[in-house]
């Protein structure tokens, strides 16, 4: 069986809920989508279905008896990776100041962009997979005072804070506020009627930076979309730059691990510490194998000295051997949680060490050793041991 990723996306048939779509159907995850018009829905499935399975329900994410049927579909695909709250309603256009906002309106407006999203998300508790990715797309207009966006904006800005509470009551999973910044959508045409919006940049800009809170190590928290995916591109070009000149050089660099038991080891690894798979091959002749996305990679070397003395600040003296995973994570204790609850053991208490870090070191069930770590301001800085 194929473990692709699997993501519901509210209000998916156009705009960024489509650019998103398609992005994540290029790179092969499941998806469950759906929007109020049958027919532009309708196109969109016909469109990502050429590059992934795709379950497309029309309907309107306030109906409870839509919301249950997303849920069912996310069940038949084995359980949610993350979950977008996408859909929602700008209110009369055009926009009214909040004295003459109909009551009734605002209501409506409510229902949509903050009961439906909890709503949704309290059906499909259930379908969350360990570390799921909880995505609530918001607005500036829900942290500025813009005259006339008084109904949208303090629903988003409800959104927010139910999401800021969300995650802090919930602490297993990545819960994300985002702001994708203007975009050239249908949404915010009507939200100006009649001029000329061309000059804002397509919803496919804020794309990689919810890519990045899809599939990176992010803590739950606010995030502008278009300001994450900024630092990747800088990242990525300095990147090119150094290794351009180094014909031949290493593009990649891959962990490959033999395990005994590949479903413990995948719900390890995928859930335990929330990897990504990239790709996923299963052949019931020649076996099976996943590679999961794991952040930037770098190779340390020890000599047999250093490598002692780590193990005796890490792991209380027992001995890593010769391959050990070194992974920097937001929150130390939270990780280890998490891959304990997928069978590692502790092998040791954490440790604050002499060269900046809070560690904790971990056995697979397979005896891998895992140092967790994380920048410890109370420490020294030498680097991960």
């Amino acid at each position: 069986m194929t473990t692709t990723p699997t993501i519901l996306i509210t209000g998916a048939s156009r705009g960024l809920g489509l650019a998103l779509a398609r992005s994540l159907a290029q790179r092969g995850w499941t998806l469950v989508i759906d929007a109020r018009g049958a027919d532009a829905l309708e196109q969109a499935r016909a469109e990502l279905a050429r590059s992934t399975r795709v379950i497309a329900l029309a309907g309107d994410v306030t109906d409870a008896a839509h919301r249950s049927a997303l849920v069912e579909a996310a069940q038949t695909c084995g359980g949610l990776d993350a979950v977008v709250n996408n859909a929602s309603d700008l209110g009369p256009s055009p926009l009214p100041p909040l004295l003459d906002y109909p009551i009734e309106a605002l209501a409506a407006v409510y229902r949509a962009n903050v009961l439906a999203p909890l709503a949704l998300l309290q059906a499909a508790r259930g379908q969350l997979k360990p570390g799921a990715r909880l995505l609530n797309i918001t607005s500036d207009a829900g942290v500025e005072d813009y005259p006339g966006w008084g109904g949208y904006g303090s629903s988003k800005a409800a959104l927010e804070q139910l999401s800021h509470v969300l995650a802090a009551e919930n602490p297993d999973l990545r819960v994300y506020w985002v702001d994708p910044g203007d975009m050239r959508t249908q949404m915010h045409q009507d939200a100006f009627p009649g001029e000329d919006i061309s000059d804002r940049p397509p919803p496919e800009e804020s794309v990689p930076g919810l890519l990045d809170l899809l599939t990176g190590a992010l803590p739950s928290g606010r995030y502008r979309a278009r300001e994450l995916a900024q630092p990747a591109a800088d990242d990525q070009a300095a990147e090119s730059a150094a290794t351009a000149p180094q014909a031949g050089g290493v593009k990649e660099l891959r962990l490959a691990l033999t395990v005994d038991d590949f479903d413990q080891a995948l719900a390890l690894y995928r859930d335990g510490l929330g990897l990504p798979i990239v790709t996923d091959w299963t052949d019931g002749a020649t076996g099976r194998s996943v590679v999961l996305g794991a952040g930037a990679a770098t190779i340390e070397l020890l000599d047999h000295a250093d490598a002692a003395y780590t193990d005796s600040v890490e792991a209380g003296g027992q001995q890593a051997g010769p391959v050990r995973l070194a992974l920097e994570t937001p929150n130390v204790a939270d990780a280890a949680a998490r891959l304990q609850a997928h069978g590692a053991e502790p092998v040791a208490p954490p440790a604050h060490t002499s060269w900046g870090n809070l560690t904790q070191r971990l056995r697979t069930p397979d005896g891998m050793h895992i140092s967790l770590y994380q920048p410890d301001p109370e420490a020294g800085d030498r680097g991960e041991g």
